[in-house]
Order: structure tokens, then sequence, then C-alpha cells
């Protein structure tokens, strides 16, 4: 990181350390300022017994009893009242003060932990409290970045071109642009890592903090050419080691940032994860022996990086899974019976599947995959796989073919897997603490709602939850068959919870399609939510009943439904915001 023609005098460089520490500093101290923002929330979860051990490590434990139903004697065909009216589209209020007794329990639904009768202390988020505020930081901008993303990274921005211009010319003084970007290098490989301690401290999925990763990779991969550009004749400081591996670094700096195009990712995933997997590695190697100033950074990305991998190594797990295919659903139902525990509702695992049955590509393949269930269940853990691309097909294929057991009947395809999480979810929020939800989901993402809505009416009355919606959109009525049960279910096994299933089909009914009896309770209606009303209905039920502790407001989807959602929630009257604790937003 040298000048070309003479070593910069001693005062420039001490700038240089100083500006570049100085710049970390910031970054860390911005980073200290939104953990001690989530710091109330933490203490509220690890407060609660039953939630200190949930959501890190997957895990076997022994169920109290065995539940009164075994996953295959469950029909998947709907049960259903023949002197009721046909299919219900109106009466939502049903599922208030009606029960449909002919279905027993389900095994996704638990027994009730006893062991901790009080109900969870309800903390809410820091947007709860400054509405206007948040009303304008949560505006979308451009696919899925909202207002405050963009100022979060302009702010970061001018931190970087500040440390980089301050005093200094780029094109004479290249080593200022070197040291700048260096000292990125441990924040590119924090905000890549799955166990990410960042995520950790402000109460968020790596998920949601990706596009950090994404960004300032992007300016290091432009400060990197910056600071190539600052150096005279290539030719003549070609012949010097350390030019040389620093174009080594370079050349791998601009293979990351080609191979992170949205292009590349969705026209080849693999060679996606083969640039980048390459280039990390040999990155941090020629940046060493391009300038020994690199290395303490080096060193604190290995660090980071070495943590997480042992982290997601005791975090896997090889078992058995069961696999059943749903086709009027299009997905694959994979039951993990070995793994019944460590899991909050929302979050997801990566899953491989070790079968040769599927080709060898396929076998380098992980895929994240939302749990659809609660924990202890005998069935274990549930995942549910849409078949949407290849390696989905393939795993669809594979569960279609027939296997009989004993007595004839016919049961899943068991393979191997590799399973490890798990991660994401709704951070350090306690569905069971607010007094409404309200979950909105399309297609697949009705896996979020099944594992959200199962915890709470699981919890009984150890919940400030009264009102449940569940807002279900779906292409084909076809879906909702093999959902019934459960839903019903659900209804049934409420205690003090009002529970509302409503569910929309967009395409035109077929031919084929005979009419349908639904319990009460669930709803079937043509056509797309209008999310307003609903969340408007379930703020009013709040408030009604008296809860003050906040609506939480759950959706998994499509780009355009979590938009709508979010309009929806920014768009409600202020004062009823207040009157019902506050409404969170969380987006799966």
């Amino acid at each position: 990181m040298s000048s070309v023609q003479s070593a910069p005098p001693s005062n420039s460089s001490d700038l240089d350390v100083t500006l570049t520490y100085h710049l970390d500093i910031a970054i860390s101290i911005t980073i200290a300022i939104f953990a001690l923002l989530n710091a109330p929330r933490a203490v509220a979860r690890f407060a609660n017994p039953s939630e200190r051990l949930r959501g890190h490590i997957l895990r076997y434990v022994a169920l109290r009893r065995e539940p009164r139903i075994s996953a295959s004697s469950v029909s998947n065909q709907m049960h259903s009242d023949f002197k009721k009216s046909a299919v219900d589209i109106q009466d939502r209020s049903a599922g208030c003060d009606t029960t449909f007794s002919a279905l027993p329990a389900l095994p996704t639904q638990t027994l009730r932990d006893t062991s901790n009768p009080e109900r969870p202390v309800h903390m809410p988020m820091l947007s709860s409290l400054v509405h206007p505020v948040t009303s304008v930081l949560t505006r979308p901008v451009h696919e899925g970045y909202t207002v405050g993303h963009v100022l979060l990274m302009a702010g970061y921005t001018v931190m970087v071109l500040y440390c980089t211009f301050y005093k200094s010319n780029p094109f004479s003084h290249p080593s200022r642009a070197g040291r700048v970007i260096a000292s990125q290098i441990p924040f590119v490989y924090i905000f890549a890592t799955k166990n990410n301690i960042v995520g950790a401290l402000v109460g968020v999925g790596y998920e949601k903090l990706n596009f950090l990763h994404r960004f300032i990779g992007r300016l290091a991969v432009v400060g990197a050419n910056v600071h190539m550009l600052g150096y005279g004749k290539l030719s003549t400081e070609l012949t010097k080691p350390f030019i040389r591996w620093g174009f080594v670094a370079l050349a791998c700096f601009d293979l990351l940032g080609i191979g992170s195009t949205q292009f590349v990712r969705s026209k080849s995933y693999n060679l996606f994860i083969v640039t980048h997997v390459l280039g990390l590695f040999i990155f941090l190697i020629a940046a060493c022996y391009h300038q020994l100033a690199c290395i303490p950074f080096v060193i604190a990305a290995c660090v980071f990086y070495g943590v997480d991998h042992l982290m997601r190594i005791a975090k896997t797990r090889i078992t058995t899974a069961m696999l059943r295919p749903i086709p009027e659903l299009g997905l694959t139902r994979i039951e993990i019976p070995t793994l019944n525990s460590g899991w909050r509702a929302g979050q997801h695992v990566r899953l491989r599947v070790l079968s040769t049955d599927m080709d060898y590509l396929a076998l380098t393949e992980v895929h994240p995959f939302t749990i659809a269930n609660v924990e202890r269940t005998e069935e274990g853990m549930v995942l549910m796989c849409k078949k949407t691309g290849r390696w989905t097909s393939k795993i669809y294929a594979l569960s279609a073919t027939k296997r009989y057991g004993e007595q004839g009947r016919e049961v899943g395809k068991a393979v191997r897997v590799m399973i490890e999480g798990p991660y994401g979810g709704v951070g350090n929020t306690i569905m069971s603490s607010y007094s409404g939800a309200l979950v909105i989901v399309g297609g697949i993402g009705i896996t979020f709602a099944l594992s959200a809505v199962q915890e709470l009416v699981r919890s009984g009355n150890d919940t400030s939850v009264r009102v449940i919606d569940i807002v279900w959109s779906i292409p084909d009525v076809a879906s909702l068959t093999p959902m019934i049960a459960l839903f019903t279910s659900l209804i049934e096994q409420r205690t003090e919870v009002c529970l509302r299933v409503s569910v929309f089909y967009t395409r035109a009914l077929k031919g084929s399609f005979q009419p349908t009896y639904l319990p009460p309770g669930i709803t079937l209606t043509p056509g797309r939510p209008k999310i307003a009303k609903f969340l408007n209905d379930v703020v009013i039920s709040t408030q009604s009943g008296g809860g003050a502790t906040g609506v939480f407001v759950g959706v998994c989807g499509p780009p355009a439904l979590a938009r709508d959602v979010a309009i929806a929630v920014r768009n409600i009257d202020v004062h009823q915001k207040r009157m019902v604790g506050g409404i969170e937003l969380h987006e799966e």
C-alpha cells in the first residue's frame, strides 16, 4: 500500500492509521447503539425460563405423554357436517363461539407447559413508541430496501468517503484508500456469517443483515479498484512482489463482485457459491502478502468466520427424515422425528438430502426451509418443500416413490438428511406477550403461520393473545383441502383465544371441483384479501378485549404481499396504534 514514487511522510502514514481505526470505532459504536436499543427486549425474552434454551440448538427430548393420535392415522380429507351450509364466505365471527367436535386433536398440538403459568412480560419495540418516525423509516424505496436501510447505507458511505479523501488524493496517495478498504474486511465477513454476532446483539437473524454484507462488499470492490488506479506504470510496478499479490487480491475482489450479481445468482447459484468460497479464502492470503498492515484485519475476519463455522458444525445434525408428497399443494412434507425440540416459531433450517437417488450435484446443495410446526411433537420437526426448481422437483419425485409398510399400508420415503440450524425467526420478540396477532401469508408461506399459531395455541392460558387471525392467499382451492384438518384442530383446541382462518383463492374454480363444506371459523373467499380491513378488525377486537400490549403482524409470501401489509400497518391511525399498545410488523 505504499506510494508509487516514494514512501509517504510519517505524519501522513500516522493520519491513515488514525482515520481507519476511528472508522472501525465509529462503526462499532453504531452497532453498540442498536444493541442497547434492543437490550430491554433481550432481557424480557431471556427472563422467561421457557425461552432461554429455545432457538439455539436442535435436539430430541422425551415427550411427557404420547399424543392422542399418530401422524399416520390423520386423514388429509376434510371432516365436514353435511347439514351445514356450503362454503362459508361471510361469517368470520363463527370461530369465536362455535366448536367442531368431529375431529380429534392432531399430533401437531403438543402439551401445554404448565411449569410457567405466568404470562410473559411484554417489551414493545422502539418503533412502537415513535410512530411518526417509524412510518417514515419503514417506507419502501426499492426491492426490499426501506428509507431506514438507505439512510444507514448512506451514513456508512459518508464515513468511508471521509476517511478516504480527507487530506488525501487517492490517485497520488493510494495507500489511504487501500488501508480504509482493509479496515472493512472484518465487517464484510461478519455480515456474511450465519451465526452473526451483530444479529445476536441487535436481535435479528442473519438474513435481515445480509444486505449490509452485499453493500459493504460492493463498496470494498470499488475502493480496491480506486486503490489500484493510484499506481503508475503497472508494467514496471508488477516486478515488485507486493504489487503482484495486490493484483491477486484485486482479481479475487472483482471476481466476488461479478459472481454476486443478481444475474449470476439467478442463472447459476452453484457458480456464485464456488466463486465466493475460492475468492474469500484466496483474497485473505493475498492481502497478507500484499501488505503487512492487512494482517490484523485478516486475523479478525478469520476469527469471526472460524467461530461461525464451529457453531454451524455444532448446529448440524445428520438423521433420517420421512418424505411425503402433498399433490394438492405441490410440495413435499418432510418429517424428522429424531429432532423435536430447540426451535422457535418462524425459524428456519438449512437442509441437505444425502440420498443417492438424487444426482451427485444435488448432494452438494443446501436449501433453507421454514419450520412448519411447534416443538415437542411425536412427528418431530416438519418442513414443507415447495416444488419450484430442479432440486425441489427431484425431492418431490423422490417422495412420490411408492413405499409400503408391513401391513401393506403406503408410507413415506425414508432418506438421510443433514439439518443445520435453527436460524432467523422473530428474534427477541415473544409473540405470546401481545394482545392480538394477525398472520398474513401467501402460498407456501403458510409454514410460518402454522408454526406461529400452533405456538400461540399451545401456550393456552399462559399467553396474552386473545385474538388471532390467519389470512392465507392461494391460487387454487384444492390447496386448502389438505390443511382443513389442521386448521380445524387449531380452532377446536384454542382456550380463551378467538382464532379465525380466512382463505382467499385467486383462480377460477375448475369444472371438476365439488362444493366443499367448511367447519365454523374457516372461510373461503374468491379474490385477494383486503389487508387494511383485516388489520382494522384485529385492532378493534384487541381493543374491545382490553388488550394493551400491542398487536403482532406477521407476513410471509411474495414481495407484493409484504409490501401491501407494510403499507396497511403504516397507514393505520396513530391513535388506534397507541390504544392497543402499538402494532409491530415482522416480515419473514
